[in-house]
């Protein structure tokens, strides 16, 4: 796997070759969290990671507009034809705007626990000064499997959200993702699109699910069992799978094969 830093602009993890693959993540995620799934898919596709410039971007564009406007300039200055675009929680809602303002650029659509239609708040009832024991019970909310939950990761983001700038810049986007709902719009989305969900995701449910997959003409739903937020962190061979499975679709639709 290659890392790709461009201090000024865009800064991504690339592997492999082939159709486009970009991931997208969520308000607390990062590039990074899409290691495993990159390297699974880099054998079947172009798989790229990019990280969204939610701590970089200037307050007045910082929105799910703005952050889309972000993935439009990395796929011009990188020149990726239409792509798979995976989104997780925030990155989905960003992808699915992508979709409705250039769909053009998107052949197919993963969203797993995307915000746009409900989203339970990371934010709601943060003290001024967050305790472990606060931000862990906050990770339970998004992790199924609490081994996932580390003292370290615990305290990295502590230490974020102790920072106010910090989380008066989280609290922009997510004040701009709820009001950006898009449930009057998804039956405009036609491109291809795959719902990988964790059963037992607690910031966006099951029935969420549902609702896209009821919205979408084109959806399919895939639940991982035993799985919260975020699919591509615990069971990142499952996501893969999925994901994969999806890319077969695409490969036969070329080959002219119904």
């Amino acid at each position: 796997m290659r890392e790709i830093t461009v201090v000024t602009e865009f800064r991504w993890i690339e592997a492999g070759a082939g159709i486009p693959v970009l991931c997208l993540h969520g308000l607390f995620g990062a590039s990074e969290h899409w290691e495993a799934a990159v390297e699974a898919l880099a054998p079947r596709c172009r798989a790229m990671a990019l990280t969204l410039p939610i701590f970089d971007t200037p307050p007045d564009d910082l929105s799910v507009m703005g952050l889309r406007a972000h993935v439009e300039a990395f796929m011009d200055a990188e020149r990726v034809p239409p792509a798979i675009v995976v989104g997780n929680s925030l990155g989905g809602h960003v992808a699915l705007d992508l979709a409705l303002h250039a769909p053009e650029r998107v052949r197919g659509l993963v969203l797993s626990g995307s915000s746009g239609l409900f989203e339970r708040s990371f934010t709601r009832g943060v003290p001024h000064r967050p305790t472990a024991e606060f931000v862990r019970g906050k990770m339970t909310e998004v992790f199924h499997d609490p081994a996932m939950i580390t003292p370290e990761w615990v305290e990295e983001i502590r230490a974020r959200v102790a920072r106010r700038s910090y989380v008066l810049r989280v609290l922009q986007i997510s004040r701009s993702a709820r009001r950006y709902n898009l449930e009057d719009r998804l039956h405009e989305i036609h491109c291809p699109t795959l719902l990988v969900w964790g059963a037992e995701d607690c910031v966006t449910p099951r029935d969420i699910a549902i609702r896209f997959l009821d919205g979408i003409p084109s959806a399919t739903l895939r639940l991982v069992p035993e799985c919260g937020h975020a699919p591509m962190l615990e069971h990142p061979e499952a996501f893969a799978r999925a994901v994969e499975e999806f890319l077969d679709s695409f490969a036969q639709e070329a080959a002219g094969v119904s």
